[in-house]
């Protein structure tokens, strides 16, 4: 019985040390500069991703060429199973709605923020960013 015992103990603790903790297997969280965008969207931005759950933390630093984004986030390797809405620039908000949309859902890719996105048009010529 001591025998069997002592094998199930060293068994149990080779397993603990060879095999990848799930800790080690998940992509550790990063922050980084998203991108810089006009004065005053950098912060729309940052807190609709945070509600969307697409990163865990942001900050927004002012400087000369308007509002710098960073994000806190989990690396993406592999595309999520549905499309998530992060945030949609308003016509009225912003001067080119289009173009806000494409930096921020192009600085997701490069970053791998997110593995794929869409900009889709709504009502009059305001834009909805949806990841992947």
């Amino acid at each position: 019985m001591r025998r069997f015992t002592q094998a199930v103990l060293l068994t149990g603790t080779a397993l603990a040390v060879l095999a990848p903790s799930a800790a080690q297997a998940a992509p550790h969280r990063t922050t980084r500069l998203l991108g810089t965008y006009d004065f005053g969207r950098a912060g729309v931005i940052g807190a609709a991703g945070r509600a969307a759950g697409v990163w865990s933390a942001y900050s927004v630093r002012s400087g000369f060429a308007g509002d710098d984004l960073s994000v806190t986030y989990r690396p993406r390797t592999k595309a999520r199973a549905h499309e998530r809405e992060v945030y949609t620039a308003a016509f009225y908000e912003v001067d080119d709605a289009w173009s806000e949309c494409e930096q921020v859902g192009a600085a997701g890719v490069a970053r791998k923020v997110w593995v794929s996105y869409r900009c889709h048009t709504g009502f009059a010529p305001s834009y909805t960013l949806f990841v992947r």
